[in-house]
């Protein structure tokens, strides 16, 4: 007899074909075991840690109702070896070779309707690489995906004689920790939500924010040359004060050697331009705006 834990005993069931005894069963084989056996017992209750308090205060007599009250509660399962051993492990390796050699016929790509599937033998449901990256597909819903794929490759061909085998040894819907898969399990992996990176672009001017805001609003150009009147010569950093239309205060720029202020790309609209300079008095005898 082999005590062990609810969820512990399913896995025993399902991979090594361990049978569970009845609980009355248990009790009574329990009740048979010697003084040796009660210490070996007694390991096993504290590496089970079914007691909070220390296991040297606890008498064999009430380390015996401690066992036998989680056997009774069903936190221990009794289990023997079963004589089917051999069928179970023969009926996963035929699942196995089946799943293989629809793997080889679809090299590992096993897709229907922009959804990736893949197949796998109960036992080896929690040793799928990246289980947490599929969902259990339902028994219903995987059998209309088996046969649609036998449909996609052709019913007649060997991959489709295969799908519809492996529909058939599907195992029905079950309910953790009350039940276990038994057959073929289909997983359908979940899709995952890219992150696309977006060009926000340049900065904007402030001019080109108004633009965005006005679409029918133009921007204009303005080029300011100053020269001496009576000498024909430019006049460098010389301070020039110009009010924009849409400023609440006039901005002031210095001419260059070559006696030239250039504003790309300003609002269109009305300008007032004025010389800075107390002692210089600047007429204006020609423009160009664009």
């Amino acid at each position: 007899m082999l005590l062990v834990s609810s969820m512990e005993a399913n896995r025993l069931r399902r991979e090594e074909g361990c049978q569970e005894l009845p609980a009355d069963q248990a009790l009574g084989l329990f009740q048979t075991l010697d003084r040796l056996a009660v210490s070996g017992v007694r390991r096993f209750v504290e590496e089970a840690r079914l007691s909070s308090f220390p296991l040297r205060e606890v008498s064999d007599s009430a380390l015996r109702d401690l066992v036998r009250g989680a056997i009774k509660a069903g936190r221990l399962i009794a289990l023997r070896k079963g004589e089917g051993d051999d069928a179970a492990m023969k009926a996963s390796a035929d699942l196995r070779r089946l799943v293989r050699l629809i793997e080889q016929q679809t090299t590992g790509r096993l897709s229907y309707a922009g959804r990736r599937y893949k197949l796998v033998v109960d036992v080896d449901l929690g040793k799928v690489p990246g289980r947490n990256n599929y969902e259990v597909v339902g028994r219903e819903a995987a059998t209309r995906v088996l046969d649609g794929l036998a449909k996609q490759s052709g019913a007649s061909g060997p991959l489709g004689t295969l799908l519809g085998q492996a529909g058939a040894k599907l195992t029905p819907d079950w309910r953790p920790p009350f039940s276990e898969p038994d057959g073929l399990i289909l997983l359908r992996g979940i899709p995952v939500a890219q992150a696309v990176a977006t060009d926000v672009g340049p900065a904007i001017t402030p001019s080109q924010l108004a633009k965005l805001k006005d679409p029918q609003k133009k921007d204009a150009w303005i080029k300011i040359h100053l020269v001496d009147a009576d000498k024909g010569t430019a006049i460098e950093g010389a301070s020039l004060r110009l009010k924009l239309p849409d400023a609440t205060t006039p901005s002031s720029h210095d001419t260059d050697k070559d006696g030239l202020v250039d504003l790309p790309d300003v609002p269109a609209g009305t300008f007032n331009l004025e010389g800075v300079d107390d002692d210089q008095v600047w007429e204006l005898v020609a423009h160009e705006t664009t």
